[in-house]
């Protein structure tokens, strides 16, 4: 059996990786600015890490959320803390484009819409409504454009008013700094005013901060 074809690769081959540099199968050094897609931005094989998992693993490796678990309890309270979201509930995944599909989920579940309002140049996974609220048509299949997005520019707050007053856009989705698409990023004032907009017009707003989060860009 073959491998699916999913990116065109490049010709490198890590095998082991220390800190911030990662180590091919010759022996050549890399500094890893690019944490595989930004999921190891805390470094590799830091010793804390590795005996953590280990010690779990070898006393339970998995199961299912139908069980108490202190761990997921005690990973929320620390969370709560360092974010100050202490009206907010957690909810584990285990990727980027399934935390985004949940959270358009529950927003269309939350006031009944069903548009979605997304930036150009956006990327917020690869799955059935992520990839559609995804500015990349090469990436959309058939079945994934029957979602109804609507794309605006990035800052420009009169096109999104435009659109949520017509009363059926469930939620915006947005990354404040924007990762695939190139970096790019608004104002403060741009923020605070979709903020207030979503409000306005009972409109979740998302952030998407799956590549940016977790301290990746500061406090």
């Amino acid at each position: 059996m073959s491998l699916f074809n999913v990116y065109p690769l490049f010709d490198i081959t890590p095998v082991s990786a220390k800190d911030v540099y990662v180590y091919d199968d010759k022996g050549v050094e890399y500094l890893d600015l690019y944490g595989g897609h930004a999921v190891i931005s805390i470094g590799h094989s830091h010793p804390k890490y590795v005996s953590a998992i280990t010690h779990q693993v070898e006393k339970l490796g998995f199961y299912s959320n139908a069980i108490q678990n202190p761990l997921q309890t005690e990973l929320a309270d620390k969370l709560e803390v360092l974010s100050g979201c202490k009206d907010y509930q957690l909810f584990l995944c285990n990727s980027g484009a399934e935390a985004n599909e949940n959270a358009l989920k529950l927003a269309s579940f939350h006031n009944e819409k069903h548009k979605i309002l997304a930036f150009k140049n956006s990327f917020h996974g690869r799955t059935s409504a992520a990839v559609a609220a995804t500015d990349n048509p090469k990436v959309v299949a058939p079945l994934n454009a029957q979602q109804e997005v609507d794309f605006v520019e990035l800052g420009n707050l009169d096109a999104v008013e435009n659109i949520l007053k017509e009363n059926n856009t469930c939620a915006v989705i947005i990354e404040c700094i924007q990762g695939v698409g190139g970096l790019d990023q608004s104002t403060t004032e741009f923020y605070q005013g979709l903020d207030k907009l979503c409000k306005q017009y009972n409109t979740a707003l998302i952030a998407d901060e799956v590549q940016s989060g977790f301290g990746r860009t500061g406090d």
